[in-house]
């Protein structure tokens, strides 16, 4: 494993998922009670509104600090927070002992983290027309994102929400496919500060699978990148899923995994 490459990738997923945080704390009254705090050079943040492990994550450096990882992780123990672990996945053990403390990997939550040079990227051809989420489409998005998550009822509401700071965060951008009017597909890119284009969120209507979509989305998102500047590519899929062999197709490499871990009650 290429240690700096996979540090690369995680640090643009972490700050994907915090830019979607962000908005839902700057939300007048802050409904989601979302906030935002600090364990040293690492942002972490939490949604009390909902307890997702996509929303409520300690970062830190595992290595040298895990001590105030699990700290924070003791501190915010009623709000179902994880700590993400990479490495190869032989490392990713179903229990670590940190700091005299154990954590437990979350089941569901482990998956392959791929990416590539911008200039290794396959565009590829698709057929479908594809076009930038506009506030009328954001909705529509939001909704099927819900839908195909399988979001708990209680929890879209901050889920849909943590996508609308289109508006403001330019770094943001959800592309998505219509038939007759209608969202089928879409999908999110955050350009990252260290110049990686990071293929979050992406998502086709149940009834339209395996037309394509995510294939197009994909391309389409890794030229959209390459025009914005972007150095890397870079996406998180299940191992055995579709989307990891269509990233495999577009030129992604399987860099690492990654997985999720919680406190253990004493």
């Amino acid at each position: 494993m290429d240690v700096i490459k996979a540090t690369a990738i995680e640090t643009a997923e972490r700050e994907y998922l915090r830019a979607r945080v962000y908005h839902l704390a700057q939300i007048e009254g802050n409904p989601y009670a979302a906030r935002i705090f600090a364990n040293g050079n690492f942002p972490c943040f939490q949604v009390k509104a909902a307890p997702s492990p996509m929303f409520n994550r300690i970062y830190g450096d595992a290595s040298a600090e895990p001590q105030a990882i699990v700290e924070l992780l003791e501190q915010n123990a009623a709000y179902s927070m994880v700590t993400p672990y990479f490495g190869p996945p032989s490392s990713l053990e179903p229990c670590l002992s940190v700091a005299g403390r154990r954590l437990e990997r979350l089941k569901g939550w482990t998956h392959v983290q791929l990416a590539c040079a911008i200039e290794h990227a396959v565009h590829g051809q698709y057929a479908f027309d594809i076009e930038e989420v506009t506030s009328q489409s954001l909705l529509a998005f939001t909704a099927l994102h819900a839908s195909g998550f399988h979001t708990k009822p209680a929890q879209r509401a901050a889920s849909q929400a943590s996508f609308g700071s289109l508006q403001t965060d330019k770094a943001l951008t959800i592309y998505v496919i219509k038939e007759a009017g209608e969202v089928v597909a879409g999908a999110s890119m955050h350009l990252a500060s260290n110049g990686v284009a990071y293929l979050g969120t992406a998502v086709t209507q149940k009834g339209m699978r395996g037309r394509g979509f995510h294939a197009a989305l994909i391309a389409y998102r890794i030229a959209q990148a390459a025009e914005q500047g972007a150095l890397t590519v870079a996406a998180t899929a299940l191992a055995n899923s579709q989307s990891r062999r269509n990233l495999q197709r577009a030129g992604l490499k399987v860099s690492h995994s990654q997985s999720l871990y919680r406190l253990l009650e004493r």
